[in-house]
């Protein structure tokens, strides 16, 4: 009986040449695997080698620490831990801001959580008339910028007893003199950061909550349970996932917030640790501001794993099963007209008192006097102190064009790279490379802006492989932009992609399209709405954006926003509030032409899709 005789060796060359075109051609034709990868690549280069090169430069004595650091320039070292740490200087660099942190960011977290959710029940849940405006009222305090928000506080509760500040209503017509812990520190900036974030938890809440069939607690009142145990037993523990969303989107995104703390702590040296890092970046003292970069991060980090792990506990419960439900409407009875009026006055004055406060303010001749007397239009198109108008000053319009180049050059290419992302995500679903690729593309949000701006400095501050230099160049700020906005994109463009089916596209492949015809043709006019809900959200966040580019500018790249700050500083309020009703006016525009072009909330696709 004769043997099989093993293939020669040409016949098996051909073969593993022909598996390897095969494998070359299957990647060709799945775009999906390819774009993965190539984004992998630039995510990891863009989100992960910064935060490695953080980490080396706390490790490295940097340059102006020779001496102190008892070593030459570059050589390893703990001496910025050490110093963080147990150094004499610990308590005032750290363990204050630290603390000081903390407890605002869990105040405001917490204050924040319990607007969004009663608000959300009063909209979804109950009879309360007006639901409509209250709706839209409820997400204008998070469009607008929250030192914007801080600024109208001072105008209402600040007091000429603290540094340069002005009396405000309160003192110059009421006649009383608000206390300091009233006008400045962790009261106001908790309560600040509070209105400007409750948005998270009242688009999450209301989504989760009008997913709940009513017939489950129509069961349970039938069966002897009273609206409070109602409300512990079945309708906490139901939206609790959307709860678990919205304390990781307020608690990451304030955490390292700049603007609230800066105009309301600073003044009466109250630091946080965003703004204890600000203060060492500006003195030079970069190693100090690396660690403290990276322990925003930890925190932040923390936070997240921490409530993976809590919602990992849980039981799982379901709402959604393709049956018929039913709206439970909880009547208010004599309650109802009260209620409505407590919320028509706080959603008004959390939306409208702030910008109202600041055109007041910005048309001042003199600050703090609010007398009819005292209005101008000095600080808009005339020249007061050898200072122009904000409408006839060069610099602010220097200033405008480039956040308005910034802005849009940003929300593009996020918004591009966001349907792509989804994409990948989509078409990849189930596997590993989509997975991680989503998760990479939302770690940016774990970074607070402030510490995001601090790694972009010192990366790209000298060359980097071929590109040059980039501080002091408008890349700079649209690159680190472009890579902090990317959460918010990819959650839109994730989203659009998860609605085409996968059909349409194989039609046209079977037909000989090619992948670009496909994205030109199909994919792009399908994800039309989740492309302009990430152009719009992309551009309002970085045109409205402080803690970001505070760091990154410069007299060449000035923005709106560092310039509103350089004239806080400086004690000229109305400029400020000036440029600050500008800003507000060109956020509220952009999303007003969301709403008109995606005929839906910009902000629900970005609150809805967070997990």
């Amino acid at each position: 009986m004769s043997q099989p005789t093993a293939p020669s060796a040409p016949r098996a060359n051909r073969r593993r040449l022909r598996r390897a075109v095969n494998a070359v051609k299957l990647w060709i034709t799945t775009p999906h695997r390819w774009m993965g990868w190539l984004f992998l690549l630039v995510f990891g280069y863009l989100i992960l080698v910064p935060v490695g090169e953080i980490i080396l430069a706390t490790l490295r004595i940097q340059e102006g620490d020779a001496r102190r650091a008892g070593g030459a320039i570059g050589d390893w070292t703990l001496y910025y831990w050490q110093r963080t740490f147990t150094g004499d200087l610990s308590r005032r660099i750290f363990y204050e801001p630290l603390m000081n942190t903390l407890i605002v960011s869990v105040g405001y977290t917490v204050l924040a959580m319990t607007i969004g959710v009663t608000l959300a029940w009063l909209l979804v849940k109950s009879d309360i008339p007006f639901k409509k405006f209250i709706g839209f009222a409820a997400l204008i305090p998070y469009i607008v910028p929250s030192w914007t928000i801080a600024l109208a506080w001072l105008t209402m509760f600040g007091n000429d007893r603290v540094g340069i500040g002005a009396p405000g209503i309160l003192q110059s017509v009421i006649g009383i003199v608000p206390p300091d812990w009233l006008a400045y520190g962790m009261f106001p900036i908790t309560i600040v950061l509070a209105i400007n974030y409750f948005a998270f938890t009242f688009l999450l809440s209301a989504s989760a909550l009008a997913t709940i069939d009513g017939r489950l607690e129509e069961s349970a009142e039938l069966h002897g349970a009273g609206g409070r145990r109602i409300l512990r037993a079945i309708t906490l523990p139901l939206i609790l996932p959307a709860l678990g969303s919205a304390f990781i989107l307020t608690f990451a995104q304030g955490i390292g917030t700049f603007g609230a703390p800066a105009f309301l702590g600073i003044p009466v040296r109250f630091y946080m640790l965003s703004t204890q890092l600000y203060q060492s970046a500006g003195i030079g003292r970069f190693g100090d501001a690396f660690a403290l970069t990276l322990i925003l991060i930890v925190m932040a980090g923390l936070a997240i794993v921490m409530n993976s792990m809590m919602m990992g506990r849980r039981k799982q419960f379901t709402t959604m099963t393709g049956k018929g439900s039913t709206h439970r409407r909880v009547p208010l009875g004599r309650w109802r007209w009260p209620v409505t009026i407590v919320t028509l006055l706080f959603v008004s004055i959390a939306a409208f008192m702030p910008i109202t406060l600041l055109v007041w303010q910005s048309l001042q001749l003199q600050l703090g006097n609010f007398g009819i007397t005292n209005l101008t239009l000095t600080y808009w198109i005339g020249e007061i102190d050898g200072m122009r108008g904000i409408v006839a000053d060069p610099r602010v319009r220097h200033a405008a064009w480039n956040s308005l180049i910034i802005g849009l050059a940003v929300a593009t290419s996020t918004a591009l790279i966001g349907i792509l992302t989804g994409y990948v995500v989509a078409k990849g679903r189930g596997s590993r490379l989509a997975r991680v690729v989503e998760q990479v593309s939302f770690l940016p949000y774990v970074i607070p802006g402030i510490a995001f701006g601090a790694i972009y400095l010192t990366m790209f501050a000298r060359p980097v492989g071929p590109l040059p230099a980039l501080y002091g160049t408008i890349w700079i700020i649209i690159l680190a932009a472009m890579v902090n906005r990317l959460p918010f994109a990819s959650r839109t463009g994730i989203s659009a992609m998860m609605q085409i089916g996968h059909s349409l596209e194989e039609a046209a492949e079977v037909h000989g399209a090619g992948f670009f015809t496909r994205l030109k043709r199909i994919l792009l006019p399908l994800s039309k709405r989740g492309f302009l809900a990430g152009f719009i959200l992309s551009f309002v966040s970085t045109v409205k954006d402080l803690s970001l580019v505070v760091l990154l500018v410069t007299p060449q790249t000035m923005v709106l926003t560092v310039l509103t700050f350089g004239y806080v500083e400086l004690g000229r309020r109305q400029f400020a509030d000036a440029i600050g009703v500008v800003i507000v006016v060109l956020v509220l525009s952009c999303t007003w032409l969301a709403q008109w072009a995606t005929k839906t909330n910009p902000l629900e696709g970005f609150g809805g899709s967070n997990r």
